[in-house]
């Protein structure tokens, strides 16, 4: 028997495939070795322009039964599978690849068969994401392969939901243009929050958009700063597509003027059922300007505050008190600002304390009179330091239903801040998933703001598993509790604690004695979180570890957000709460970076509750937002160190916050890094 290919065998169709081809059509690419090292790949030759698939295939045949060359014969299949995968024809080029593999290349073939093999089972059913990106490792010489080769990496890539990687390859893949530089631009920007710390020598590519994003983050809030150091950044990369394509909005930021805030009007509710709410706030902003006062060089360049009472005004009239404020601080209440910032006009800049969704509108509705003059401007003298009653802030106040981004239609271009719980849920499942957590269970209270957050950490857990495709599915279950009993009844349940039991129970009565056995829980449940209240929270904690069997050897971590943290509760919180994980302003975490502001608030409000202290850094972070509003507008890499966490502003004109996170151990708060 002759053994290589024949021809015949080669221009077999589909339909008539081997065993080899009917093995490729349902799995996943072969795993071929990587090329040998050191090992100088075969120059490739460029393919006749008027050869076919069939006519590269008889030379193959005719080179191997005249000069027995296996190396010149397989050189010439790769060319035609080449061509057949250029026409699409991809079932005979994996007839091909199946038979090379099967008979073995030569070590410098060895690349281009990776390759080849990647692209014809890259569409695949079931392809394995990672074992295509294996056989994409060495870079083929063959500059027609090898940017297709990238293209496929920067496919599997975003695939998986590598977003550096893609970038990588698709600037290297992509002829500089406008569309190209942009596209790595914004792949390099959402991924900022996940930088290893090796991110230049792993994606050398990458390196002056990694450079440019540092440079936009070190200086972006200083106009001046930003210019010089783009200034030097163009020379340092002249010539390079990114400076030839510049982001225009870089350059934007650095022409910005400093902001000019002669005066600022603040709208919240002062009376009535909020007045504690209203309060709070107001204090927050009060100490943010006195620190402002204090720290001036020239006082005549702190703004004049007016606060208004948005108690019983109609947003006609709230509008209209703004007379010649160009900068306002609120309104609190979500349908406030629906109301009232469309009767804005457009010269007004607004940082609204709440998300709302506004209506699409083209023209101011009303303009105001300009010779409106502003009355009872405050006068910080004599502004009261009143004693807050220490009551719990009335549900929902700061707590807006998020909306998603794509329903956001801004008229005025306000920015919106909001202590919204969603951001910390989402906050949450963007840690646990990318800790390579694969079966959490999610436990909520039956409350309005711990349903939202259930759910929004549900929508992000899904857009996260949609987004990295190629991992194995992961598992979200979910618990909803009302009281102990139920809570008790769902964690029993989702560890499978209760089916253990059973399978004791029965054991032990077939075999009628005493087993000497505790109850297992699951071994998949890898995280706990928890959406609930403080007094819940403690009442889960011990729940969970005692259910938890003890023979797994495995810690299962429980995160839980600032919701479930009351720093004015007992001690016996702490004990209860042991090993939790959360998240919390960094102005809650202690030794934080505010002592000073911190002594002085405790002075004068020492028995100011949890939820008023937090609503007090919302006030200091709005007042001290302000400045920067414009630029956090162009440059979304910008981060202000707020007391209330990282603050950027997303696309909707929305404060994100990025929240640090602490362990409860022995009865002490414990910060951790971001990566715990």
């Amino acid at each position: 028997m002759r053994h290589g290919f024949s021809l015949r065998y080669m221009l077999l169709s589909a339909c008539l495939g081997t065993v080899f081809f009917l093995n490729g059509c349902s799995s996943p690419a072969p795993r071929t070795a990587k090329p040998v090292e050191n090992v100088e790949p075969l120059p490739v030759e460029p393919v006749d322009t008027n050869a076919t698939p069939e006519t590269l295939i008889a030379d193959a045949q005719s080179a191997w039964e005249e000069q027995r060359d296996a190396l010149q014969r397989n050189n010439l299949l790769l060319q035609a599978v080449q061509l057949l995968l250029d026409s699409n024809d991809i079932a005979r080029a994996q007839q091909i690849l199946l038979q090379l593999q099967q008979e073995g290349v030569d070590d410098r073939l060895q690349t281009r068969v990776n390759v080849l093999s990647a692209l014809a089972w890259a569409d695949a059913e079931n392809a394995d994401t990672e074992a295509l990106l294996a056989l994409l490792d060495e870079p083929v010489n063959d500059d027609a392969l090898r940017y297709k080769q990238l293209d496929l990496q920067t496919v599997l890539f975003l695939r998986k939901g590598d977003l550096l990687a893609a970038a990588n390859s698709y600037e290297q893949a992509m002829p500089p243009s406008e569309e190209s530089v942009r596209q790595v631009w914004e792949w390099v920007n959402e991924a900022r929050y996940q930088l290893p710390e090796d991110v230049q020598s792993t994606y050398p590519a990458l390196r002056p958009y990694l450079a440019l994003l540092n440079l936009v983050q070190q200086n972006g809030l200083s106009p001046q700063s930003l210019a010089d150091a783009t200034m030097q950044f163009k020379q340092v990369y002249r010539g390079h597509r990114l400076v030839t394509h510049w982001p225009e909005e870089v350059t934007q930021a650095s022409e910005l003027a400093p902001a000019s805030i002669p005066q600022i009007l603040v709208m919240l509710p002062l009376s009535g059922r909020l007045e504690n709410t209203g309060m709070a706030i107001k204090e927050g902003i009060l100490s943010a300007y006195y620190q402002a006062l204090q720290n001036a060089s020239d006082t005549r360049e702190i703004p004049q505050l007016e606060f208004v009472d948005t108690v019983g005004k109609t947003p006609e009239a709230l509008a209209e008190s703004i007379g010649q404020h160009r900068w306002v601080i609120g309104p609190l209440l979500k349908e406030t600002i629906e109301e009232v910032v469309p009767l804005i006009p457009h010269n007004v800049n607004v940082l609204a304390l709440n998300r709302a969704e506004l209506a699409p509108v083209n023209t101011p509705t009303n303009m105001l009179d300009p010779e409106n003059t502003p009355s009872g401007m405050l006068d910080p003298e004599s502004t009261p330091t009143n004693m807050l009653d220490p009551e719990n802030t009335p549900s929902g106040m700061l707590d807006p239903v998020a909306s998603p981004a794509e329903e956001m239609r801004i008229h005025t271009d306000p920015g919106f801040f909001s202590l919204a719980p969603e951001d910390e849920a989402y906050q949450l499942a963007d840690h646990i998933f990318n800790s390579g957590y694969r079966a959490p269970i999610v436990v909520a209270a039956q409350g309005s703001i711990y349903q939202r957050m259930n759910e929004a950490f549900a929508q992000r857990w899904q857009t996260l598993n949609t987004r990295h495709a190629s991992r194995e599915e992961v598992n979200l279950t979910s618990i909803d509790f009302s009281d102990s009993t139920t809570l008790r009844e769902g964690i029993t349940q989702a560890l499978d604690v209760a089916q253990s039991k059973d399978r004791i129970n029965q054991i032990r009565y077939m075999v009628n004695e005493e087993l000497y056995n505790v109850p297992r829980s699951r071994g998949d449940i890898d995280a706990i979180v928890v959406f609930a209240s403080p007094e819940q929270t403690e009442l889960l904690n011990p729940m969970v570890e005692a259910s938890l069997s003890p023979f797994d050897g495995k810690v299962v971590p429980v995160y839980a957000t600032s919701r479930s943290m009351e720093y004015d509760s007992s001690k016996n919180q702490w004990r209860d709460l042991q090993n939790v994980r959360f998240l919390d302003m960094p102005w809650m975490m202690p030794d934080n970076q505010w002592q000073a502001l911190q002594s002085q608030s405790e002075a004068l409000w020492p028995h100011r509750s949890t939820q008023l202290n937090r609503l007090f850094a919302f006030g200091v972070d709005a007042y001290n937002l302000l400045p920067s509003l414009h630029t956090m507008g162009l440059l979304p890499q910008v981060e202000v160190a707020g007391l209330t966490g990282s603050l950027s502003m997303n696309d909707d004109h929305q404060i994100e916050r990025r929240l640090p996170q602490a362990k409860i151990d022995n009865e002490r708060v414990i910060p951790l890094s971001t990566n715990k």
